[in-house]
């Protein structure tokens, strides 16, 4: 068959098989090899610099365990500055003390157990209802009092009314809401590690004097 062919038409014949085989290498060899060590320098380029961040995170264990141990130290001071949940009473008595030092009248209270979460083992939040008469002004200093009293407390709602309006200033009936917070060791002991301190039931409220005092501190 070939012998009948002519030398040009034998040489097209084989440089044109020479050119297909070139190219099926080119296509399945070498293209396909040059496609792996490109997706391998890249690969090879997101490691290095995924190292580069775990070296540079690393570096940064020791001060970060210096800053977990500063915030553990000062949540121990928090909590050690609390009042105790035992001593409660003590607190409504310095409520009633600041009250009546900014002329108003703490008429009742009611506690109940404090709804605050993701608090410190053993801290104890105890709602407070406070029943007050007093003019504008007092009450006003009242609550500011109340914030900047240092029972690490906080003035969750206030209402008033206007029972009968007989003067230019007069007194005014007010419900304040508050939540102090205080310390039970009981509670940190109970808890388990790893886990948040649930609020127990609010301690029994002192009974309150017959008559609330309305100039000054008993």
């Amino acid at each position: 068959m070939f012998a009948k062919l002519a030398p040009r038409n034998l040489f097209l014949i084989a440089l044109l098989l020479c050119l297909l085989v070139l190219a099926l290498w080119y296509t399945f060899r070498f293209k396909t090899r040059q496609d792996q060590i490109t997706q391998l320098s890249t690969d090879l380029q997101t490691a290095q610099t995924r190292a580069t961040e775990l070296r540079s995170a690393a570096a940064q264990v020791p001060a970060l365990r210096e800053t977990v141990a500063e915030l553990k130290v000062k949540q121990q001071a928090f909590v050690a500055a609390l009042p105790a949940t035992a001593n409660f009473g003590g607190v409504l008595d310095d409520l009633r003390q600041t009250t009546a030092a900014n002329g108003v009248t703490m008429s009742s209270f009611a506690v109940s157990s404090g709804n605050a979460t993701n608090l410190p083992a053993g801290v104890r939040p105890i709602g407070l209802s406070l029943s007050l008469n007093g003019t504008f002004k007092n009450l006003f200093r009242t609550v500011q009092a109340f914030e900047t009293m240092g029972r690490f407390s906080t003035v969750n709602n206030i209402a008033m009314q206007l029972p009968q309006a007989d003067s230019l200033d007069p007194k005014l009936e007010s419900t304040l809401g508050l939540t102090v917070y205080t310390y039970d060791p009981s509670g940190a002991a109970a808890t388990p590690v790893g886990g948040a301190a649930a609020a127990p039931a609010a301690p029994p409220a002192p009974t309150p004097p017959a008559t609330p005092p309305a100039g000054g501190p008993q």
